[in-house]
């Protein structure tokens, strides 16, 4: 898989959409400074090199349904950046926490191709330093998590280093396999489970993933299964 690196650009995910449409082969595009970095949900996510921000891209079969690859993809980082499964949580259905905190997020975009194909692109934003001391820290709702809590060493190369072959590999996988095989991992690491939580306007408790990556919403009228797209899901009260 190509790799390249920006020093400055608006959004990797612009840049690797783009390739995709251009015709361009797998890629993994990072970059020193986003200037029009994007979440989900519309949300601006700006990064400089206090962050290792990085795309993957690729393109699939039109018909290989994506539910769950955001929940794989955070199973195989925090995988590779925390083996023992101690510190880094999975909060459905796109973010990371290490200790209790927002370490990072992952944004996943597509563009149809031709020859029924479609391009895929993965974005992930991880902080690597901690917030200076003069930090507005009541911008970040969720809290600030960063890598160097884990290993003081840490740099961007070498966390992009150890993570692009496990992604690569995950890739190759999910084409063939889907979630299921990553239903394990992420209960294990599964931020909401049993706790009351908010998908949407829906409230319920949260009861795990189904194997395609659904929220298992208990709620007064029974389970529902909520899929991912636009919903986003915020914690309540701990049971």
């Amino acid at each position: 898989m190509e790799r390249r690196h920006l020093a400055e650009c608006g959004s990797t995910n612009t840049e690797a959409l783009a390739h995709l449409r251009d015709g361009g082969g797998p890629l993994i595009i990072s970059a020193s400074r986003q200037t029009a970095g994007r979440g989900r949900l519309g949300r601006a996510w700006q990064s400089d090199d206090a962050a290792l921000t990085f795309s993957v891209a690729r393109s699939f079969p039109t018909e290989l349904d994506l539910a769950g690859l955001s929940l794989a993809v955070g199973c195989t980082v925090a995988d590779v950046l925390d083996p023992g499964g101690g510190r880094i949580r999975l909060k459905w259905p796109n973010d990371l926490f290490l200790d209790g905190a927002k370490l990072g997020g992952i944004l996943i975009e597509t563009v149809p191709l031709a020859g029924e194909r479609r391009g895929v692109v993965i974005g992930i934003g991880l902080n690597l330093q901690p917030l200076p001391a003069d930090a507005d820290r009541a911008a970040f709702a969720s809290g600030h998590a960063a890598l160097q809590t884990l290993d003081p060493t840490v740099t961007a190369v070498a966390t992009l280093d150890r993570l692009a072959p496990a992604l690569q590999a995950l890739l190759a996988d999910f084409a063939s396999l889907g979630f299921a095989p990553w239903q394990p991992a992420f209960a294990r690491r599964d931020l909401a489970v049993d706790q009351r939580v908010r998908v949407g306007e829906q409230p319920g408790i949260a009861r795990g993933v189904s194997e395609r990556g659904e929220l298992l919403l208990e709620t007064a009228t029974g389970l529902l299964p909520m899929s991912g797209g636009e919903l986003s899901l915020r914690l309540e009260t701990r049971l």
